[in-house]
């Protein structure tokens, strides 16, 4: 099988290693017709550097290489961008600041036709640069756990007739939100671990202010989706902590000790399915987990408090 594929890659702020993405989407074993690099209101010279590149090498490559600015300024509607102007039968995300393997495309493509499938995801292995970035890992995506992901993700472009573009103006939760919707409609997803897929540098944050901006940053999109209920189970555990300290001050310190220890042991485990962290780093999993997960907490409570507001606000303006 080789489908004629456009690659879609949203960028921001990546002019140190963009040409690095440039050259592995052109290496691929089963090239793609076209490849289409979406500007997310980049404030560098990324685009500039995307430019030089495809006037100096795309006569290298049989895939026809396109720069796309259409003033979005965030992965989701940059996805749609690059939907909008794909006009082939499948269409491939991929993530700047990733390593990706050579095989990629024709490994996806390979496991569609054997499969019979329409909608294909790799999985992100994350560990993290420092202490903080691996405390972060691990209180998300899991340290060492091998998670499905949108990049790596081929598809038929039809299925967006099906379930519609990601939701528009989301830094994050829109890759939540459409797989709940492939659910919701019967879509199967299949997951193709043979393609993997890591972060180059840093996985999630270098230090806690950017742990909690970026937390902060993630909460408020992930408010107002359907079906997906974490934001409220934040404000759940927040109210949970006003009851126990009106109470008693006592009965409050120990509902943070509480919230303190599950956030050192309890959930690292369960996000990570494995023992791997306490075992390679057992001074920052017990000094630094609990830190780095409270400070997350407080981001995301925070973001999430903006998102009720205002999405309640684009709410009413619809009615």
């Amino acid at each position: 099988m080789n489908p004629k594929i456009t690659v879609i890659v949203p960028y921001h702020n990546e002019q140190e290693s963009i040409e690095f993405t440039l050259d592995q989407v052109g290496m691929q074993t089963l090239p793609a017709d076209t490849a289409i690099f979406v500007n997310s209101s980049s404030t560098d010279h990324t685009s500039d550097v995307i430019e030089r590149w495809i006037e100096k090498n795309q006569h290298r490559f049989e895939t026809k290489f396109l720069n796309r600015f259409e003033n979005t300024d965030n992965p989701a509607s940059s996805k749609n961008v690059g939907i909008r102007h794909a006009t082939t039968e499948w269409v491939a995300f991929m993530d700047c600041g990733q390593h990706f393997q050579r095989d990629w495309l024709e490994n996806q493509a390979a496991y569609v036709e054997k499969n019979n499938a329409y909608v294909v995801s790799g999985v992100v292995y994350l560990v993290g640069e420092n202490w903080i970035d691996r405390c972060a890992v691990a209180q998300t995506y899991g340290y060492r756990r091998r998670r499905p992901c949108i990049p790596t993700t081929l598809l038929k472009k039809a299925i967006f007739e099906k379930t519609g573009l990601f939701l528009e103006g989301r830094r994050s939760g829109y890759d939540i939100a459409w797989v709940i919707k492939l659910k919701k409609m019967g879509i199967r997803r299949c997951i193709n671990k043979d393609v993997q897929i890591k972060y180059i540098g840093v996985n999630f944050a270098s230090n806690l202010t950017q742990v909690f901006a970026k937390s902060v940053l993630y909460g408020k999109p992930s408010v107002s989706i359907e079906g997906y209920v974490t934001p409220y189970f934040y404000i759940f555990i927040f109210l949970l902590f006003l009851v126990t300290v009106a109470l008693s001050i006592q009965l409050g310190l120990a509902f943070i000790l509480f919230c303190f220890l599950a956030r050192t042991f309890f959930l690292p485990i369960l996000k990570s399915q494995n023992l791997s962290f306490f075992r390679e780093h057992p001074f920052e999993a017990i000094f630094g987990l609990g830190l780095v997960g409270l400070t997350m907490d407080m981001g995301k409570f925070i973001g999430i408090l903006q998102g009720v507001y205002f999405y309640s606000r684009v709410a009413r303006a619809r009615r």
